[in-house]
């Protein structure tokens, strides 16, 4: 009698762990999850079997490559870039430049006017005519205190065209690429333009102010 009842008592944990199990991981295989977390950047999105490599593919540099080793070729090694967040981590990863458009838990706070201008936007939409006097503004005092410094001046803009990375949604600086590339050319150069990655260099005299330079 006490060797049934402790089989009974057995089988009933065994099914209730079971039950546990099966409802604790049933979201990994649920479908409908994977676009939700998805449009809400939920790192929980590639907890699920249907979760397949197209996914990785397309939120990720994997299709920037070609790009990315071109311009490797052309720009100065240890400069500094500016780029939307997402592509500020390709660059750092994949290129021979500094980025400080980085996570505030990765130091972006460390810098006051890099963050002061990045949480200000006037680089997002240039079209603005006093979010453009700002920018310039910005580069100009950046790039003298930086020359007195014998620091890293900031060389390169980098703009992502790729719709389809969904990490890259989520930045100012790539919602507002077109604006950019509208009115950049009067701060900077084309120096490449891939498919999806247009590279731009800032014109050496934007350390001096624009009175200075007329």
């Amino acid at each position: 009698m006490k060797l049934q009842f402790k089989r009974v008592f057995a089988t009933l944990g065994m099914v209730g762990a079971f039950s546990i199990i099966v409802y604790d991981s049933s979201p990994h295989f649920d479908e409908s999850l994977i676009q939700l977390k998805r449009d809400h950047r939920s790192a929980q999105r590639n907890w699920n079997i249907f979760y397949g490599q197209r996914f990785v593919y397309y939120d990720s540099d994997f299709r920037l490559q070609t790009d990315l080793a071109e311009i490797a070729k052309i720009i100065e090694p240890d400069s500094l870039a500016l780029a939307d967040l997402a592509t500020s981590y390709y660059a750092a990863s994949e290129l021979p430049v500094y980025v400080r458009n980085v996570h505030s838990h990765h130091g972006r706070a460390k810098s006051n006017s890099w963050a002061q201008m990045l949480n200000g936007r006037s680089a997002c939409y240039l079209g603005v005519l006093d979010n453009s006097a700002q920018f310039e503004k910005f580069l100009v005092a950046e790039n003298r205190a930086f020359k007195e410094a014998q620091g890293l001046l900031i060389r390169y803009a980098i703009i992502n065209k790729d719709t389809s990375n969904r990490n890259l949604r989520y930045d100012c600086l790539w919602q507002g690429r077109s604006g950019f590339k509208a009115n950049i050319e009067k701060l900077a150069k084309l120096k490449f333009e891939g498919e999806y990655i247009n590279l731009y260099e800032f014109k050496e005299d934007l350390s001096t102010s624009a009175s200075e330079r007329n």
